[in-house]
């Protein structure tokens, strides 16, 4: 008897909701956390893929008036669409490909939930995390050097507040990650991404699920929050200005007025008369 192909569930991101700073509905949406947090490696592993899957749809969708046909698409169809590296085809959470670009922009989306339960901090997972990130770099640009990849990072608003002699966890995310970031040029090294973010999220109550977000090219405080985070609309017009400064030039007029200006579209030749 042929088996049935399980269907996966879709996220469907409410357009009064876009662009709002409260990813409440993604983390409802992956589950239970209380129950989550009490379960085994597996139960926090399923967590975190369907919180990852939600936020690859809401980030596709809040850039889709960017970026016609981005995936995945607004049905939800598309999520982990594949593109091609080095090594063959692989997936990508938020994928805009076109035919004269090949892969065009990627973003990738990690999450770290919860605390270690031996050290009490969320930095357990960091080396994993960074590794995935080289890994996915290096294979896209290696094949696709003009390509623009930004990952964001989501981790519990609380991991700014358990630092001591050490730096807090959120501090230790920005150390890290920021070697993984900060690649300007399509010759740079293939191993970094161009833009990578971190978002931060509120675990507890009253404000579940409210989030900001930190360029890990900034300086964060050693122990502590931050003294401002962008909001949802200014992550996703950091991801838009990462891809610009790629593929548009700024001119510059002598009045002072500057133009974004993408490259010429081709033209069908003519034979001259």
């Amino acid at each position: 008897m042929a088996k049935t192909k399980k269907i996966a569930r879709k996220f469907a991101t409410g357009q009064a909701n876009l662009l709002e700073n409260s990813i409440q509905r993604e983390l409802d949406w992956a589950g239970d956390r209380s129950v989550v947090e009490k379960g085994s490696a597996t139960d926090k592993k399923n967590y975190a893929e369907g919180l990852s899957r939600a936020l690859s749809q809401r980030f596709a969708d809040a850039l889709r008036k960017s970026f016609d046909g981005i995936l995945p698409d607004a049905d939800g169809f598309g999520q982990e669409s594949k593109a091609r590296t080095g090594k063959g085809l692989k997936k990508l959470d938020v994928n805009y490909s076109t035919v004269e670009l090949g892969l065009g922009l990627g973003v990738s989306i990690k999450t770290i939930n919860f605390r270690d339960a031996k050290t009490k901090r969320y930095t357990k997972n960091y080396t994993r995390v960074d590794n995935e990130l080289r890994a996915e770099a290096a294979d896209y640009h290696e094949r696709q050097p003009y390509a623009v990849l930004c990952a964001v990072v989501f981790i519990p608003l609380d991991s700014c507040d358990d630092g001591g002699s050490a730096p807090s966890s959120f501090g230790q995310a920005v150390q890290i990650f920021r070697y993984r970031a900060g690649r300007e040029k399509p010759v740079d090294d293939a191993t970094l991404f161009e833009r990578i973010l971190v978002g931060l999220y509120d675990a507890g109550s009253p404000c579940f699920g409210t989030t900001g977000f930190f360029d890990v090219m900034d300086a964060p405080p050693r122990t502590g929050r931050p003294s401002a985070l962008m909001t949802f609309e200014q992550a996703i017009d950091k991801i838009v200005e990462a891809y610009d400064a790629r593929n548009k030039s700024a001119f510059k007029w002598a009045e002072g007025e500057t133009e974004i200006l993408a490259a010429p579209e081709a033209e069908d030749d003519e034979d001259e008369t």
